[in-house]
């Protein structure tokens, strides 16, 4: 069985900005495809690094403490950066594939020239959310596309499990409302979506799909360290090392041989 975990980095919303860029940051979203016979080799692996640094092999590692730690981390910065180094590592030795799918967002511009000054305010063509669901559905098309195209050329035998990172839905309205839109983005692709529908692997995906507790799955914190690095890079923010060492991983394109996103 081939399983695809999938995990989000940023949001759909153009209100996170990037001062540095003067653009919204990208929305990306990150799957790690694997077979279920994987699935313990890829656990041993992570707890061995784990084990290495003192760390409890049952501890969740979230990129963002790999990035930017929280006080009470248990490494200190030098442990952390080698953590993550030796993190990719072990992500490329797996036998795993990563795709990918960054979404790039930015203003319709609409120059106003005052007196002799030349003001560029930024315009929404659309209120937030709209715009919010429109970037998630684009990023989702174009990762399940890919996702299938590959279930179709490699794995064409096996059936489809989709495990999506769960958004805690508990504490927050707005998180719950953001896990119904993945939910309902993520079946409208898969059920209309005229690319999707013709491939021979629609017929093998198992439905619904899974939402799952990431600290349960380690291939769904692979997900959450891969975007992270990929996020870092596609904003130039000094992650070309770890970039390097897991992109024998990343999705290719067969013909031209080129990391696809």
């Amino acid at each position: 069985m081939l399983i695809v975990f999938i995990d989000e980095n940023g949001k759909g919303t153009f209100k996170e900005f990037n001062r540095r860029t003067n653009r919204p940051y990208p929305y990306i979203v990150t799957s790690t495809i694997t077979t279920d016979i994987e699935l313990d080799n890829i656990r041993k692996s992570i707890s061995k690094l784990k084990a290495n640094y003192g760390l409890p092999t049952n501890m969740e590692i979230h990129a963002s403490d790999l990035f930017h730690p929280r006080k009470n981390f248990p490494l200190s910065e030098a442990q952390i950066r080698d953590f993550a180094s030796e993190f990719a590592e072990v992500i490329r030795s797996l036998n795993l594939r990563i795709i990918s799918s960054v979404v790039f967002k930015d203003y319709i511009l609409k120059k106003k020239r005052i007196g002799e000054r030349l003001t560029v305010p930024h315009r929404l063509v659309k209120d937030d959310k709209d715009l919010s669901i429109d970037v998630m559905r684009i990023a989702y098309r174009h990762l399940f596309e890919r996702v299938l195209k590959l279930a179709d050329r490699e794995y064409s035998n096996e059936w489809i499990l989709i495990v999506h990172d769960q958004i805690n839905v508990d504490k927050d309205y707005q998180m719950a409302k953001d896990q119904m839109n993945v939910v309902k983005i993520m079946e409208d692709e898969l059920l209309n979506n005229a690319f999707i529908t013709r491939t021979s692997a629609i017929g093998r995906i198992f439905k619904p799909i899974l939402f799952a507790n990431s600290a349960n799955y380690d291939a769904l914190q692979i997900s959450d360290f891969a975007g992270y690095i990929i996020r870092k890079h596609v904003l130039n923010e000094n992650s070309e090392k770890l970039f390097e060492i897991i992109s024998n991983k990343l999705d290719k394109n067969p013909k031209t041989g080129k990391i696809e996103g």
